[in-house]
């Protein structure tokens, strides 16, 4: 996935200068980079197109999934499931992902409130991505949880890009263990620009010096 010359800016603060992005299919392509330089603004670009320079195609195929992205909280587990598989027409897409989630663990009858975060989390997971847009835009959703929940996440977005290779995952995220635990390409925000580097080891390194 390509976007040329794309820059991006809130009012008249500049924060990427024309920049050629080269986002890779089949890959989970991590953006790493200090707070304040734009990585949300960024992520929220890609469905609002608040810069102009989105095209549509990319818009309207784009799945955010950020903490600040939400689902009932007053239904059930069991209930969720039938809502979604009312609204999309792929049910076995929600089976799928339901199954690679381990949701089978977390209890049918029980307001998602009530769940723990990572129960919910996965839930927010399985409704965002039942949309089944080929651009998933991933914004710090491993941050404040436990241990496991994460780890359960890095097997999941293992085996789903593995079994989606049409797909294109965009991981921005601050933790180094993303890096080690999803493989991909390694993108630094930096300097008004987007920079791709060939390994983790050397993305970390300039993240570091940075």
């Amino acid at each position: 996935m390509e976007i040329k010359q794309y820059v991006l800016r809130i009012k008249s603060k500049i924060l990427l200068q024309p920049t050629d992005l080269v986002f890779h299919k089949g890959e989970i392509n991590h953006i790493i980079g200090r707070n304040e330089v734009g990585k949300s603004q960024l992520a929220k670009d890609f469905v609002l197109n608040h810069s102009g320079h989105m095209r549509p195609e990319i818009t309207e195929n784009t799945t955010l999934i950020s903490n600040a992205s939400c689902i009932p909280r007053d239904i059930t587990k069991d209930f969720l499931i039938q809502l979604l598989k009312s609204y999309f027409i792929c049910t076995v897409k929600i089976d799928y992902l339901g199954d690679l989630l381990g949701i089978e663990t977390i209890p049918d009858h029980i307001p998602i409130r009530k769940l723990n975060k990572g129960q919910q989390e996965k839930l927010k997971l399985l409704s965002f991505l039942s949309e089944d847009k080929p651009i998933i835009i991933l914004d710090e959703i491993t941050k404040d949880l436990d241990e496991t929940t994460v780890h359960d996440f890095y097997t999941f977005f293992n085996n789903y890009i593995s079994d989606n290779p049409e797909k294109v995952i965009i991981n921005i995220t601050h933790s180094a263990k993303d890096l080690t635990y999803l493989p991909g390409k390694y993108f630094l925000f930096k300097d008004l620009t987007i920079e791709e580097y060939d390994s983790k080891e050397a993305v970390v390194d300039e993240y570091i010096c940075f």
